[in-house]
């Protein structure tokens, strides 16, 4: 009997031992198992599954304790399960081990008053653990009963049934232990008993680079405690040999800038490998199992045209788990009407997880089979369903309106009918399986059927272990469930299972040799993994009784990697550079810095590179072309151009640019117009000459815009019977506006939200109206305390404005240019004179006003109205405009002012444009000529579109994209 620690190790030695016969010669084979097969074989009993094993403890654990919640239990069984299996497996003593817990427990609770009550949450948490033996010996009792075990009871019971059998004195086959790494302590027991049968011979594959005594290398640590406890001669240690240290070969280190170009460097690695050296044994090593895609889509077919995949593709690596977990996304995220706890009767969904999920590649593909179907109805579906959600403005869909959209097609019924208990769910998941299987029934969607078979797999499984009536899971705990079973479920892969090129990961390693390693993810919290302590025994009970910790586990992953590399003649270890996007460290392992500066010492004939890959290296074509040539030696990471270095977006003004410029400013140019082509001529562009659309989106609560108008139309409501009936407003009327203020802001909030789904009185909208109703509110309290405020006579309000001024071309043209505006409020002073005013609802100084600075002179005041891009200018702009229309209507304005509701101190702040009536000149005839230099500006050949040099500007700009910024 051979006794080997992977099934892989299983094939090759099958595949060794058929190499070695003599052509045409029978051999006979030796019986080969691997040791977790061989144990169960000898315990006598079955593996039973996760979710079966957690609900039979569950039921333990409620005839102990009938409170016991089972969303609760579900957090920890799985843990406590693992514990056991620990346990078992290293042979602890179960007794010693709880009776310590509960000692250790009560130290814990011990304290100089009184004991917790008997009915407090402090009372049961120390009540479980004095129970925990009981329920360990009830499953392990329940368990053989039936012929089943958790795997670390079944290698205890096969350790106690081998001892039997000798001490009957039975006949046992002639064991042979081969490449075995980190023992349990039932296989340290099997082994020991077995050699002092003399049944067995121990074989281990080590080096004497990590072997001796005094090595501080931790790889063989382990190794020198089984030399002493099975008092083994070095011999069996192969030697141990001198490989590390003795054989020539070249290790390189490449680091790569991210995680996915690691795929693509291994692909290089190996095409030049099979070109080099078409008969040598490859192996590719993921320690990072979610690198397996990538991995596979940048294996070059030309070069490599046959290989095996051992490890298999985990589900939760796949798109469709991506899209399972956003069904889950949409239902753990909507408004919940029903009870929080369970997480059912959730009728309103948000629409960012609902479009995300509609727009998954699966239900693509599926809307791209329905397109081809006979029935219109459904042509374009999902996308129709996307766009009446943003047209809609839907934040919170309900479950019957979706379904509506969709115009009850089954697919939106199985993806958005409301979840009432877990049959609903599976009922979901079944639907949803058969509707996308219809979608990849042809000859090129192998892959994603397997995928769809083994979610079928997955939940026709839990459906029949499931009583969803008696066990009552939440959303949560059934997609805990799902979500355990996905990750122990691979997609296999089908191929030569000796192929020269192999895809496997660290622990498959074990007992095979290859002339080339490539190991990926060669960086510390992956190779090896992080300290993490995934117990529920505290950590003094694992040293105390010898169970394993993340200390040991460091110890077996560092021989895994030194074992490998023993015979390599050429070894590649790709690492992720520091501040990589993605990574969870950015430092190399400890075993790169281990050959750097102690194997590469120690052997001469070991050649060390330290590359790093350019982005043009891992993007070149890798047949024929040397990797390390494409390679710089140093620790820089490729350089980024930064956005400040790319090239400058300029438009020339062309004849059919001009044309257009002409009909924007004969058609209508505003005050805001004006500001844009001063701030940014490419944002004038986009918005006024292309005139690009922004993308439309679902806008959750008001925006700045939408706050404004609010404000805005209540003021409106507010002033329009005075404005109506020509009445000033008075002192006596403030305390009646006042009261009304909060009225009229709930009406402009409500037409403001008038055809979406956000409503009015509730979220970031609710804040936003008493925030509102607050600002007009005090605006029209402060009115009491400004001197000459009251009596207010208003004109008009939101009155629009036009007028057409002739601007002269340098051609001989007069060019009629429009120019519109709309004046928030227009008042008439008590002496006769009009002041217009423009409301804001963000922060205004009075100096923001001044364009006339200390010690200057008109002139620069009026350089500064026509070329200065800040808001303090672009304010006064519109000032200036606005008074300029009113003139132009035969209505000459004595002053413009602005009203900052956020400093309503300041009263009207009017602008100072003194300047422009300096030297008697007259307002309106230097305003024409101020117009027709901007004018002849906006159409000067001379000066093109381009983007601003202040990038603050570009914060919020909708066009940002387009210009790289």
């Amino acid at each position: 009997m051979v006794v080997v620690p992977t099934r892989r190790a299983v094939v090759y030695l099958q595949n060794e031992l058929s190499l070695a016969a003599e052509a045409g010669q029978a051999v006979w084979s030796p019986r080969i198992a691997a040791m977790e097969d061989y144990m169960v074989e000898l315990a006598g009993v079955q593996v039973e599954e996760p979710i079966a094993l957690q609900l039979l403890l569950f039921e333990i654990l409620r005839d102990i304790d009938p409170k016991l919640d089972f969303d609760q239990f579900v957090g920890w069984s799985g843990l406590l399960l693992q514990d056991f299996s620990s346990l078992d497996q290293n042979l602890a003593s179960p007794k010693k081990v709880f009776e310590y817990l509960s000692q250790a427990k009560a130290l814990e609770r011990w304290e100089l008053g009184a004991e917790p009550a008997a009915q407090s949450t402090t009372a049961a948490y120390f009540r479980f653990w004095d129970d925990l033996e009981k329920v360990y010996r009830r499953l392990r009792r329940r368990m053989e009963q039936t012929h089943l075990a958790y795997p670390g009871l079944s290698y205890r019971l096969a350790v106690n049934r081998v001892q039997d059998r000798l001490e009957k004195e039975e006949t046992l086959p002639q064991h042979v232990f081969i490449g075995l790494g980190l023992l349990s302590k039932a296989e340290e027991k099997l082994i020991r008993l077995l050699r002092k049968a003399r049944r067995a011979e121990v074989f281990f594959d080590a080096d004497a680079f990590y072997l001796e005594r005094n090595s501080p290398n931790r790889a063989g640590q382990h190794l020198r405690e089984y030399q002493e406890l099975f008092d083994l001669p070095w011999e069996n240690f192969g030697g141990p040999a001198e490989l590390l240290r003795g054989l020539p070969r070249e290790v390189r280190f490449v680091g790569v800038a991210n995680a996915s170009m690691q795929g693509k460097v291994a692909g290089q690695l190996l095409a030049e490998s099979r070109r080099l050296n078409p008969t040598a044994k490859v192996a590719v090593v993921l320690p990072d199992e979610t690198l397996l895609l990538p991995v596979l889509h940048g294996l070059p077919l030309d070069a490599v045209p046959e290989y095996n995949v051992t490890m298999g593709l985990n589900f939760q690596s796949t798109p469709l788990f991506n899209l399972v977990d956003l069904l889950f996304e949409v239902h753990l995220t909507g408004v919940r009407e029903g009870s929080p706890e369970t997480g059912y009767g959730i009728p309103r969904y948000h629409h960012l997880a609902v479009s995300k999920l509609l727009q998954h590649p699966f239900l693509r593909r599926y809307q791209h089979w329905l397109d081809k179907q006979e029935d219109a109805r459904y042509h374009g579906l999902l996308d129709q369903v996307c766009r009446a959600i943003v047209k809609r403005h839907a934040v919170l869909l309900p479950a019957e309106e979706l379904v509506e959209l969709g115009r009850g097609h089954e697919l939106i019924e199985a993806l958005f009918a409301t979840w009432n208990n877990c049959d609903d769910i599976i009922a979901a998941c079944y639907t949803l399986i058969n509707l996308l299987k219809q979608a990849y029934q042809d000859q090129h969607s192998a892959i994603e059927a397997e995928y769809l078979y083994l979610f079928f797999t997955l939940v026709k499984r839990l459906d029949s272990v499931f009583d969803c009536r008696e066990q009552r899971l939440s959303v949560r705990s059934f997609r805990r469930f799902l979500y355990e079973q996905m990750k122990a479920t691979r997609l296999p892969f089908s191929g030569e299972p000796i192929a020269d090129v192999q895809v496997m990961g660290l622990l498959e390693t074990r007992a095979l040799d290859f002339d080339h390693i490539i190991i990926l993810s060669c960086n510390e919290n992956v190779l090896p993994a992080p300290k993490r302590h995934s117990s529920l025994f505290p950590y003094d009970v694992l040293t105390t009784f010898q169970l394993p910790t993340y200390a040991d586990h460091e110890a077996a992953t560092a021989h895994q990697f030194w074992r490998l590399l023993q015979r390599a003649r050429q070894v590649d270890l790709l690492h992720i550079l520091p501040g990589a996007e993605g990574t969870r460290t950015g430092e190399r392992s400890r075993f790169l810095l281990q050959i750097e500066n102690d194997l590469a010492v120690q052997n001469p004939g070991l050649v060390l590179r330290d590359l790093t890959v350019t982005s043009e290296a891992a993007a070149s074509d890798s047949s024929g072309k040397s990797v390390a040539a494409s390679t710089q030696a140093t620790h820089q990471p490729p350089s980024a151009t930064s956005s400040k270095d790319a090239p400058d977006l300029v438009l020339e003004k062309d004849t059919g640019m001009l044309l257009a410029l002409r009909d924007v400013l004969t058609k209508g140019l505003s005050p805001t117009g004006l500001n844009q082509y001063l701030n940014c001529s490419l944002q004038f562009y986009f918005q006024r000459v292309a005139r690009f659309r922004e993308n439309d989106e679902v806008e959750e609560a008001l925006g700045p815009d939408g706050f404004g108008t609010v404000v805005h139309e209540a003021l409106e409501e507010l002033f329009g019977p005075f404005q109506q009936n020509k009445q000033p407003v008075t002192a006596q009327d403030i305390p009646g506006l006042v009261k009304l203020a909060p009225i009229m802001v709930a009406k402009a909030l409500r037409r403001e939200e008038e055809g979406r789904h956000a409503r009015a009185d509730e979220g970031l909208n609710h804040v936003l109206g008493q925030v509102a109703s607050q600002l007009v509110r005090r605006y029209l309290e402060s009115l009491l305390e400004q001197p000459d405020a009251l009596p207010l006579l208003i004109q008009s309000q939101e009155e629009a404005l036009q007028t057409t001024v002739y601007v002269p071309l340098p051609t001989g043209e007069k060019l009629p240019v429009s120019l519109v505006g709309f004046a928030d409020r227009v008042d008439q002073l008590p002496d006769g004179r009009l002041r217009v005013v423009d409301y804001k609802t963000g922060m205004v100084e009075k100096y923001h006003l001044q364009l006339l600075k200390r010690g200057e002179g008109p002139a620069d005041a009026v350089q500064r109205l026509l070329t200065d891009a800040t808001p303090a200018a672009d304010k006064v702009r519109q000032l200036w405009l606005y008074r300029f229309l009113l003139a132009q209507g035969g209505r000459p304005a004595a002053d413009a002012a602005i009203i900052s509701l956020r400093n309503l101190g300041a009263g009207p702040m009017s602008a100072d444009m003194s300047f422009l009536t300096a030297d008697n000149q007259d307002f309106v005839q230097h305003s024409e000529q101020l117009l027709s230099q901007l004018v002849n500006r906006i159409l000067d050949p001379e000066e093109p579109i381009r983007k601003t040099d202040d990038l603050e500007k570009c914060q919020y700009c909708p066009y940002r994209g387009i210009c790289a910024r």
